[in-house]
């Protein structure tokens, strides 16, 4: 019986570790980089959590990896202003072409 729960705790722990990394993983990172890949990354261990049994944390974590992703999308495509558009403005300025010049 002991090896059971003990089986059971390693998978409780794992799902919570996983969980927690994957809020780490998105919140902040899907904040400074416009990237659906680590939404999807932080929503698939939070998926993963909770199927080990961590349940809140794993559904917190992909309700905030969603959310994270659909911020990053509205970033990337300017339609709130972020600092990923002044990174990129400054990027394409400094490009050799004739689209991007200021003449």
């Amino acid at each position: 019986m002991q090896a059971n729960e003990t089986h059971s705790s390693l998978k409780l722990s794992a799902g919570r570790l996983l969980s927690g990394i994957a809020i780490v993983f998105c919140v902040p990172l899907g904040a400074l980089f416009v990237s659906i890949a680590t939404g999807a990354v932080g929503v698939f261990l939070g998926i993963t959590g909770y199927v080990l049994g961590a349940r809140r944390l794993g559904v917190l974590a992909v309700v905030l990896c969603t959310a994270a992703m659909f911020v990053g999308l509205l970033v990337g495509q300017g339609v709130l202003p972020g600092a990923y558009d002044r990174a990129v403005d400054g990027w394409f300025r400094a490009m050799p072409t004739e689209r991007f010049t200021d003449e």
